[in-house]
């Protein structure tokens, strides 16, 4: 299989982040409940879902980087701040 090109990365990403708009547009314009209207931030988390697969992990078609590790495989992740000195 061929890897994709910069351009065919770009492009996908493009196309992606315009139907997601639009499906968003769509939704809110056409949400049932008037009493509790859907507002475009509510959108914000799948937003961030979409740049991720259209940025970090769709790259420039190359694949990604191996040692960088992915939060949802590590066994653990500290949430805990470094103390002050």
């Amino acid at each position: 299989m061929d890897m994709a090109t910069k351009q065919e990365c770009d492009k996908y990403a493009a196309e992606l982040v315009q139907r997601f708009e639009d499906l968003t547009r769509w939704a809110i314009a056409n949400w049932p409940n008037r009493d509790s209207p859907l507002l475009s931030s509510d959108f914000n988390e799948s937003r961030r879902e979409i740049g991720r697969i259209a940025g970090p992990k769709l790259g420039d078609g190359s694949p990604p980087d191996a040692d960088v590790p992915d939060r949802e495989t590590q066994q653990y992740i500290d949430m805990n701040p470094m103390p002050w000195p």
